[in-house]
């Protein structure tokens, strides 16, 4: 039953991403405005927030957390490349000396702060 659970979740994250572009994908140095480090930010954070409900699909991010599951390797690495893509977006919004205030003029921002939030809770289960 976990495969199959295993499985959709791949599936759903495979649909997710592709709807929206992926994180590799993101040129840091084309992003030139407070809205698009906001959508970039947000394609970040779909694939945080998809990795870690892969972690264990049946409890969930913080059922994960309560009982002790860990990501796989493989899981941890893809975490630290997209770390790594969401830290060089925010150098990119400093670089063009924006800060929290501009972005929340955006239209996305209220739904990115939120995916933020959650993808900080799978921080603890995939560092």
């Amino acid at each position: 039953m976990k495969i199959k659970q295993i499985l959709v979740a791949f599936l759903f994250a495979t649909l997710v991403i592709s709807c929206g572009g992926k994180a590799e994908d993101i040129d840091v140095k084309e992003l030139e405005t407070e809205c698009d480090v906001v959508d970039a930010m947000e394609i970040v954070m779909d694939e945080i927030i998809v990795l870690g409900e892969a972690v264990d699909p049946e409890e969930g991010v913080l059922g994960a957390i309560a009982y002790g599951f860990e990501g796989s390797k493989e899981q941890k690495k893809e975490y630290e490349s997209l770390q790594e893509i969401a830290e060089n977006i925010e150098k990119r919004m400093r670089k063009l000396e924006l800060d929290k205030d501009d972005l929340e003029d955006c239209t996305n921002y209220e739904i990115v702060d939120k995916k933020v939030k959650k993808a900080n809770t799978i921080r603890r289960i995939l560092n």
